[in-house]
C-alpha cells in the first residue's frame, strides 16, 4: 500500500455519503469524483442504484437487505482502498449500527462519514422515481423517512445541507 500511496500521491480512503433518498447524495458523489479525477486522484463512486443492479441484486430493501448491501459495499470499498483507490460511497445507510460496522471494516483512520441532510419536503420534491409516493401507499415497505426511521449521524466528519447548498458548493466543502 505504501508504494501505491507514493506512486499515486494520495492516501486511500472511503467517504460514506449518507442521507435520505432525494438529498442529492448521488449527484454530489459523482461531481466530487469528477473533481478529484481531474486532480489526478485514483477515485471511484460506489452508489446504491448501480450496486443494486449487480452486487446487491439478490437483496431486497428490508432492514436486513439494506444492512447486507452496505456490508458488501464496505468490503468492496476496503479492497479498493487496499489497491490505493479513494472510494466515494453514496447510500441511504439509515442505521447507525450498520454505518459503525462499515467504519470498523474500512478502518477508522481512512473512513469518513458525510451526512447529506435536507428537509423531508425537499427530498420528496427531488425524488424523480416516485419512491416516497410508493412508500406512502404501502408499495414499498421499510422506506427510511416514511415507514422506518433514518438515524441521522450524531457526529459526522462533515455535514452538508443539500437544500441550502448547490452540488458544486457541497463538492467544494468536501
Amino acid at each position: 500500500l505504501e508504494e501505491r500511496i507514493e506512486k499515486q500521491g494520495h492516501k486511500p480512503a472511503t467517504l460514506l455519503l449518507t442521507g435520505l433518498t432525494g438529498t442529492r447524495k448521488r449527484s454530489i458523489a459523482y461531481a466530487l469524483e469528477r473533481r478529484l479525477f481531474e486532480e489526478g486522484v485514483n477515485v471511484m463512486v460506489l452508489e446504491g442504484q448501480s450496486m443494486r443492479l449487480g452486487l446487491g441484486r439478490d437483496l431486497g430493501f428490508s432492514v436486513k437487505g439494506r444492512d447486507e448491501n452496505l456490508r458488501r459495499v464496505s468490503e468492496m470499498a476496503h479492497l479498493l482502498n487496499e489497491a490505493g483507490t479513494l472510494c466515494i460511497c453514496s447510500f441511504v445507510a439509515p442505521f447507525a449500527d450498520t454505518r459503525a460496522r462499515a467504519k470498523e471494516l474500512g478502518g477508522a483512520d481512512r473512513f469518513l462519514e458525510v451526512h447529506v441532510d435536507a428537509p423531508i419536503e425537499f427530498c420528496r420534491e427531488n425524488d424523480p422515481s416516485g419512491l416516497y409516493a410508493k412508500a406512502d401507499i404501502g408499495e414499498i415497505k421499510d422506506f427510511p423517512g416514511v415507514t422506518v426511521p433514518y438515524e441521522a449521524p450524531q457526529a459526522p466528519d462533515c455535514k452538508l445541507d443539500s437544500s441550502e447548498q448547490p452540488v458544486d458548493e457541497c463538492v467544494e466543502r468536501l
